[in-house]
C-alpha cells in the first residue's frame, strides 16, 4: 500500500494531536505531578465594571464631549436667541480660571456641566470683586447648569483641579433679553 506525502503529514498531526489531547487534563489545570492548579485569572479589563468604584465604562474625551454638548443644547429658550460670547472647555485635572469682562447692557447666562470618569459632582464658583458664590455641578446630568450675571462689571468662573481625575468642564455663556432671564436675576449675589 502507497500513502501519499500530503496524507503521512495528516496523519502525523492528527496522531500527535491525539497523544496531546489524551496525555493532557483538557482545560490544563494541571501541574506536572498531576495535581490541580488553580485556575488563572484574566486580566481586568479596561472596559469591565469596575465595581468599587461604580464605573461602568471608560471615559473617552471625545464621548464625553459630545455628551456635554448634548447637555448644553438640551434647553430649549421660548424667548429670543441668546447671543454666544464665548465657548470653552477645561479639563478637571487642570481645574478653571476664566475672567469675562461682561460689557453691554445685555444679561449674561453661563451654561455649563461637566462630564467625568466617576464623579458625581463639582464645585463651581462666581466671582465678582469681593462677592463670590460656590455651586454644586452635577456631572453628567442630561442638562447643563444655568447662571444668571447681570453686566457691567468683571467676573469669574473658577473650579479647582482633581489631582488624576478624567473629565471635562464644557460651557458657554450668551447674552439674552432682560425678559428672557429666568430665576434669580444675579447668581453672583444668590436670590
Amino acid at each position: 500500500m502507497h500513502i501519499r506525502p500530503a496524507l503521512r503529514l495528516c496523519l502525523a498531526i492528527a496522531a500527535t494531536a491525539g497523544l496531546l489531547v489524551g496525555c493532557a487534563d483538557k482545560d490544563g489545570s494541571r501541574d506536572e505531578r498531576g495535581e490541580k492548579k488553580p485556575a488563572a485569572q484574566p486580566p481586568a479589563s479596561r472596559s469591565s465594571q469596575d465595581t468599587s468604584s461604580g464605573r461602568t465604562r471608560n471615559w473617552e474625551p471625545d464621548d464625553a464631549l459630545q455628551r456635554a454638548e448634548r447637555a448644553l443644547d438640551a434647553y430649549e429658550d421660548d424667548g429670543s436667541p441668546p447671543e454666544l460670547v464665548d465657548t470653552d472647555t477645561s479639563y478637571i485635572a487642570s481645574g478653571l480660571t476664566k475672567t469675562y469682562n461682561a460689557p453691554g447692557d445685555r444679561p449674561y447666562r453661563l451654561d455649563i456641566t461637566c462630564n467625568t470618569d466617576d464623579i458625581e459632582e463639582l464645585t463651581l464658583t462666581l466671582t465678582r470683586g469681593d462677592e463670590e458664590q460656590p455651586y454644586g455641578i452635577g456631572c453628567g446630568d442630561p442638562e447643563a447648569d444655568q447662571f444668571n450675571i447681570p453686566p457691567g462689571k468683571p467676573f469669574k468662573i473658577s473650579a479647582e483641579p482633581v489631582k488624576d481625575g478624567a473629565g471635562l468642564f464644557l460651557w458657554r455663556l450668551n447674552t439674552i433679553a432682560p425678559d428672557d432671564v429666568e430665576g434669580c436675576e444675579d447668581d453672583i449675589k444668590a436670590c
